[in-house]
């Protein structure tokens, strides 16, 4: 490596905030540049030794190396705390939701077999008819709930877990779809939210997830919490 006319030596900082890491030989910590600077000294010409000016100016570059590297450290140290910390918030709140009915934006239900499952869809303009589609895991249509004219805005909707014959389905999660027209038998977009009470939580590294019967929900996606009816 080479030493400028005033015995200063480049250095590129290895481990400091926002640098990027590197394999290259020429990348130096701090154990390399004070090795490299005593080497420095012990091999000077004794007739033209190191000014002092020079050797606080090196000795002031390892300083910086120094402080910066441990400055790096002590983020990363408090990063990865408050990661700990804000996981641990998140699992304590999702344990305590167990209970409570949540929604979430998705278009599907639950059914147990018991307990009629209801949700919730939001029409961006006046229908002239509204029906909501059910359909099982492969895709089969049960059901076509029929609800007429309805205006814009929050609809809430329950399904009893019956076919269009008046036969109970299997339990499972099933899909919901709202086709919705106007008076001139254009489509009126929509949007559909999942509504339903925590029976467990689950942990994972892709998330915590609060589950509804079968139907799981990320929590990241829940947009309100109430009392379960």
């Amino acid at each position: 490596m080479s030493i400028d006319p005033l015995g200063i030596v480049p250095i590129e900082l290895r481990g400091t905030p926002g640098a990027p890491k590197s394999s290259d030989s020429s990348v130096m910590g701090r154990d390399e540049f004070l090795r490299l600077l005593v080497t420095q000294l012990g091999n000077q010409d004794p007739l033209n030794p190191l000014e002092g000016q020079e050797f606080a100016a090196q000795l002031a570059q390892f300083t910086s190396v120094e402080q910066l590297i441990n400055i790096d450290e002590t983020l990363s140290q408090q990063g990865e705390m408050n990661a700990l910390l804000a996981q641990s918030m998140n699992n304590g709140v999702a344990a305590g939701l167990i209970g409570q009915t949540i929604e979430s934006p998705g278009n599907q239900m639950n059914w147990d077999g018991e307990n009629a499952p209801s949700g919730k869809f939001s029409l961006e303009g006046n229908a002239a008819t509204v029906q909501v589609e059910v359909r099982d895991s492969t895709g089969f249509l049960v059901r076509t709930v029929d609800y007429g004219a309805l205006g814009k805005g929050d609809q809430d909707f329950t399904w009893d877990g019956k076919d269009d014959a008046g036969n109970s389905v299997a339990e499972g999660v099933y899909t919901t779809t709202v086709v919705a027209q106007d008076t001139n038998g254009e489509a009126v977009a929509s949007n559909s939210t999942i509504r339903g009470a925590v029976s467990r939580v689950t942990f994972s590294p892709e998330g915590v997830f609060l589950w509804i019967g079968q139907l799981s929900v990320n929590m990241s996606n829940v947009e309100s919490v109430g009392e379960s009816a």
